[in-house]
This record gives structure tokens, sequence and C-alpha cells, in this order.
């Protein structure tokens, strides 16, 4: 049953005030511990965003410890409505000079048109498509027929367009002429207009036939327009024909590999950048940063800094440190710079070089400033066994423990209130009492004094 509470009544104290300023006195510890659980949520949450940024670097570096990253290759059409192409690392740079007379086609053809194509044709009896064999019956339409059709999966695909059943072959190139055998007794090709009456195609819509072109003067015919086979390491599409010749330049792809090493700097800067932050002290303001002190993340910073100013010992000498290809550090955070003009000659030039540097080859067995850096960032971040694992744990067991602490302290604080009201009670209920005495005593003096007269 809840305790009821008298304020005052009798000795004209504030007893709610007083019992809050002597609770507040008694949760200072608890105030304090709250304090502390607050900061070390802060410093998780911290370490959190350095996870963050620790795993953005790692999918960086993951790029340049690829050799495809600096000895990819782009090609380049003088005029892609002719031809368009795709290069592998294999691809030899060099200039080709392509000519395209005519593309490679699906063979095509049609029916006569009908009025419905969701009436029943009254057609009856069997024909092949590519030796397939397909079966109608009387109650069977133009568009049944086109689902049959596909439903045999002979390497053709039928449609329905302007009344007219389209069938034309899955391939292209002069073989994918479609084979038709119709009903010798029905004659339900005949009948839908696909044949005439010799067993010819009645309605050819598009020819089956080869690619045609040149590439240097040779004269090379395929039967699909997506050739792999011409050009060792370089996919041509053939996109429409030209008299004149197209130009196609295969070359190193400087680009992508610059790219993917700008996105490792600046990932790079902005996880120095953070740390500083967190690490500073601003000694005009007198505030800290929330890591402020942290010797963990003084390690980290320090362990960042010393791999990206590493020699490579195992690298080329003309190209064995970042700075050498550009890549120089800047400002008090230690963060990268790139010159890009010169980090572009240096992959122009010596892409295997480059390699090396960032550990992508197994000519020095991976060793190198991506691979040595990427090493330093797993044993951070590897989950169950990683530096930060252990940070986050003994982060993590301390605010469970604080939160333990201030139950308990709670519930005794609870108890305590609830004994400082008691006791106030207790005086307001003994006031009461006294006065009620004192009230009788004066009402008996008050009744003696009357009789006496």
């Amino acid at each position: 049953m809840p305790l009821m509470r008298i304020t005052g009544v009798m000795s004209g104290l504030n007893t709610e005030e007083i019992i809050s300023k002597l609770m507040a006195i008694e949760r200072r510890p608890v105030d304090l511990l709250n304090r502390k659980k607050a900061t070390l949520e802060k410093q998780k949450a911290a370490w959190d965003e350095i996870r963050s940024k620790l795993t953005d670097l790692h999918s960086k570096l993951l790029d340049l410890k690829l050799m495809s990253t600096y000895t990819g290759k782009v090609a380049t059409s003088s005029n892609e409505g002719v031809v368009t192409a795709t290069a592998s690392s294999t691809a030899t740079p060099a200039v080709y000079s392509i000519t395209v007379t005519q593309l490679a086609q699906a063979h095509s053809v049609a029916s006569d048109r009908f009025a419905d194509p969701a009436a029943a044709l009254n057609l009856s009896g069997t024909f092949t498509v590519e030796g397939v064999a397909v079966t109608v019956a009387t109650t069977d339409s133009l568009n049944s027929i086109r689902d049959k059709i596909n439903a045999a999966n002979a390497g053709v695909t039928a449609t329905v367009i302007d009344n007219r059943l389209v069938i034309t072959s899955n391939t292209t190139g002069a073989a994918s002429t479609i084979d038709f055998v119709d009903d010798a007794t029905t004659g339900v090709l005949k009948s839908l207009g696909i044949l005439d009456t010799t067993g010819a195609i009645k309605n050819q819509l598009v020819a089956a036939q080869d690619a045609a072109f040149t590439v240097n003067g040779l004269s090379i015919t395929r039967s699909t327009n997506t050739i792999a086979d011409v050009i060792s390491g370089v996919t041509l599409t053939l996109k429409g024909t030209s008299t004149a010749a197209v130009t196609l330049e295969v070359k190193n792809d400087t680009q992508t590999a610059v790219k993917k090493i700008k996105a490792f700097v600046d990932s790079y800067n902005a996880l120095m950048e953070d740390i500083a932050t967190k690490l500073a002290y601003d000694a005009e303001t007198k505030t800290a940063g929330v890591l402020q002190g942290d010797r963990a993340l003084t390690d980290l910073e320090n362990q960042l800094r010393r791999k990206v100013s590493e020699i490579i010992s195992t690298a080329d000498p003309t190209l064995n440190a970042l700075n050498l290809i550009g890549i120089t550090t800047s400002g008090k955070e230690a963060t990268l710079t790139v010159n890009e003009d010169k980090l572009t000659t240096a992959l122009k030039v010596n892409p295997d070089k480059v390699a090396l540097l960032f550990g992508a080859s197994a000519a020095n067995n991976y060793d190198g400033v991506a691979t040595r850096l990427d090493s330093t960032v797993n044993l951070w971040t590897l989950s169950g066994t990683g530096f930060l694992t252990a940070k986050t744990d003994s982060l993590n067991n301390q605010i469970t423990d604080i939160e333990k602490q201030v139950q308990r302290m709670e519930n005794l604080l609870s108890i305590k209130e609830e004994s400082l009201w008691r006791q106030f009670t207790a005086l307001e209920e003994a006031l009461a009492q006294m006065s009620a005495q004192s009230s009788w005593l004066a009402a008996q003096f008050g009744q003696g004094s009357t009789s006496s007269k």
C-alpha cells in the first residue's frame, strides 16, 4: 500500500522541497555514473565511426591490390554508331582500322495477315520448326499457335505483330535460316502463309546473314555481331555499316587506375582527419576531442602514417615510395595530396612498377603500400579478433557495469526517499497529536476557570 504523504500541515515545512534537496545530494554518485556512462557511449560511437572509415579504406585498398587495376586496357572507337569495343588487361595497345559492310542478322519470317488473332483458324495437323514438332488443333488461333511454337523450345521466338505470326531465329548468321517442314496432308504452314504452294518461304522479313567486316584490310565474317576471337583481348560489337573506316584504339586504361588511387587517398584522408579531430584539444575553447588522450587511437594514427611513408624495398628502386608517383603528405593530420599529372605519367610509362609499389604483383610476393596498409587495417577491424572488437567490448562491458550499479543505487535511493517521507510524515503526525493534546488541555483549563467563578 502506498505511503500517505503529509506535507508540512502542522510543521509549516516545505517537506517536498526538503526531501528533494536531500535526495539530490544522495543522487550525486548516480549522476556521476550517468555522466561517465554518457562519456563512454560517446567514445563507443566515436570508435564505431573509426571502424566505418577503416572498413571504407579496406574496400579502396582491395582495388589497389589487383594487378588489373594497373594493367587494364580501354578501347575507343572513332564512330560508336558502327563499332564499339571492350578490352581486357591482356590486350595489346594498338590502333586498328575497321570497316563494316554488313551486320549479322537472324532469320525472320511472317504469316499472312488474319482478321482476328484470337479466333479459331480451323486448322489441324503437325509441322516441324528446326526439327521440333508442333501440333495444331482446329480450335487453335494465331495466338495459341504462337504459344505452342514458343513452348516447343525449337530455337526460335514466335510473336504476333499486326495480326501476323512472326517467327524469328534465336541466333544470327547465315546458318540461322529456319527449317520448316509442313504437314504433308493438311498443309498448316501453307494455310498460315508461312510457306507458299511450292514449300518455299512465302513472307521473308529478314534474311539470315553473317557479319562482314575488315580489320586492317583483312576480310572477316562471323555469325554474330559480338566478336571476341578476332583481336586478342578485345571484344568487338558491330552496331552499323559504313563505307568509311573506323579507327579503334586500344591503350592503357590509366584513368581507371588514377580514379581508384585517388579514391584510396580520399578515404585515407577522411580517416586521418577524423582521427585528428577526435584526438584534438582546443586550448582557446578548452574543449577536447571525444577520444583525446586515447593511447590506442594515437597508436592507430602512427601506424597508418608509417605505412604510407615506408619505402618498399622489394619494389623497383625508381618507384619504391608514394612520393615518387606524386602522392605526398601534407598538413598536421598527415593527409595525402595527389599530383595527378605525375601519377598519370607513372601509370602510362610504368604501370607494372606502380603495381609493384602497391603490392599487386607476384613479382615481389605482393609486398607493397596497399598490402601493408591493409594488413594493419585488418588487425584493427577483423571480426572477433581485431583490436577494435576488444576496444568496443571493453567499452560495452564498462557501460553494462555502470548500468547495473545505477540500477542498484536507484533501488537504494527509492528506499531512502520512502524512509525520509516516513520520518517527515511521522513528525507531522506527532505535531498533530501534540496540537490536539494542547487544545484539550487548554479546553480543560478553560472549563476549570469558569467553574471557580
